[in-house]
């Protein structure tokens, strides 16, 4: 199961963030929300938390990967600082962990990929 997530954040504060799912090599699920008044942190966590909850509940998938151009702000998943993001925060930990404690199979991975990179067009 491969979760794509993408962020835009314009200066008026509008983001556009887009997560695909994929498994088989075929979308399962694709998800576009608009947001006012959010920064770009807040987005990228956002998009993070739209891809990886619904996957999470799926009884049949014992492996997520995340790919995103966010790493260092996937990182702060982890951290238990208290921090504003706590509302986005705070439900992906416990999802998470209740994942990753249901089956010993179970995991997520973060993979790096740019934004800029430039994929092939078929």
């Amino acid at each position: 199961m491969a979760i794509i997530t993408n962020k835009d954040v314009k200066k008026s504060y509008i983001a556009i963030v887009v997560t695909h799912i994929w498994s088989d090599n075929s979308v399962i699920k694709q998800v576009q929300i608009q947001a006012i008044n959010i920064t770009s942190i807040e987005a990228k966590l956002m998009v993070i938390h739209i891809g990886l909850i619904p996957t999470m509940k799926n009884d049949n998938i014992y492996n997520i990967i995340v790919i995103t151009d966010s790493i260092s702000t996937a990182s702060k998943i982890l951290e238990s600082k208290v921090d504003p993001l706590q509302n986005i925060v705070i439900p992906l930990v416990f999802a998470i962990k209740l994942y990753l404690f249901r089956d010993s199979r179970n995991k997520v991975q973060f993979w790096y990929c740019p934004s800029k990179t430039k994929w092939l067009k078929y």
